[in-house]
């Protein structure tokens, strides 16, 4: 005669239970990542991201005004209230570089959320700014995808003239020669304050335009730091407290900004004190602190006067 089965022991009934909530946790964890939930962290993949998330900006849609937004030639945090990025951050190596022509126009932001605004290139027409490319169509030139690309209202930002197409377009091309030089580049950039001066059209110091969709920025300010493409294929371990690192702020008045960009020289760290970002957060905190603290005193060649015309 068979002999009766004993009972399963409660010890294995628990072990059976703790298996199946971890793995209806990791379930739920992997679901809620792939959604872009906001109990989620959004994990940066992008090379564009490499150097860290400077306002934790999320994916999610609620976040309107530091909506993180992934796309394949740059990230920015986009601000809703103020119809312009928080900043946007990219890449830029030798491979990026090119003659693709420009777009003759900016696009809408048709990938944002339903609810957001929708700034359009008219939006900028008669007001005295410039549309001020963050991440440039020189950046991006490679090919016409990738400079149209650039094009996108999300990636725009009210420039005085005289910032966009003097001082600020010089730094972009300086900023190209390094990547030139066997350099690779990661770039972050973005407004500050409210109210600035722009050219021909403004009226005096301007606060807003179309009707208070878009913010005029009082500064405009850019980090770049600068990594040998030689050695290590990964950027980061590259990176010491001896790496170059450009800071600049400018103001965004017609009045005050001409050709040269280098006596707009500042730290990283007076940039995150006047706008609350945080940079280098993917770095080692000892060298992060060390790159916020830098000054770049590098003599730097004085621009040609020569002007673009800027869309």
């Amino acid at each position: 005669m068979a002999r009766p089965r004993r009972p399963q022991s409660h010890l294995a009934i628990l072990f059976a239970l703790v298996v199946v909530a971890l793995v209806a946790t990791y379930v739920r964890f992997r679901h809620e990542q792939q959604a872009g939930s906001s109990s989620a962290p959004v994990v940066a993949v992008s090379p564009n991201l490499l150097l860290g998330n400077p306002s934790d900006a999320t994916s999610d849609p609620s976040n309107k005004n530091n909506y993180l937004m992934i796309k394949p030639y740059f990230a920015l945090s986009y601000n809703d209230s103020l119809g312009t990025p928080n900043w946007v951050s990219w890449r830029v190596t030798s491979d990026d570089l090119g003659n693709a022509r420009r777009q003759p126009a900016f696009d809408p932001d048709n990938t944002l959320p339903p609810g957001f605004k929708r700034i359009t290139h008219k939006d900028y027409s008669g007001s005295g700014f410039d549309r001020g490319h963050l991440c440039p169509h020189g950046d991006r030139a490679a090919n016409e995808e990738m400079s149209f690309a650039t094009f996108v209202m999300t990636n725009i930002i009210p420039q005085a003239p005289n910032v966009n197409e003097k001082a600020w377009m010089h730094l972009e091309a300086y900023c190209r020669d390094l990547a030139q030089s066997h350099q690779h580049l990661y770039i972050v950039a973005g407004p500050g304050g409210r109210g600035g001066r722009g050219g021909r059209g403004s009226k005096g110091l301007s606060e807003a335009l179309a009707d208070g969709k878009v913010t005029v920025p009082a500064e405009c300010w850019k980090i770049i730091v600068v990594v040998s493409e030689e050695g290590a294929e990964d950027d980061l371990v590259k990176i010491n407290a001896a790496t170059r690192v450009i800071a600049v702020r400018m103001p965004n008045d017609n009045d005050v900004v001409g050709e040269e960009w280098a006596p707009f020289r500042i730290r990283p760290a007076d940039i995150e004190q006047k706008t609350g970002l945080h940079f280098f957060s993917a770095l080692p905190a000892e060298i992060a602190q060390s790159l916020r603290q830098k000054l770049d005193d590098a003599p730097v060649p004085r621009p040609p006067p020569q002007r673009y015309n800027s869309l």
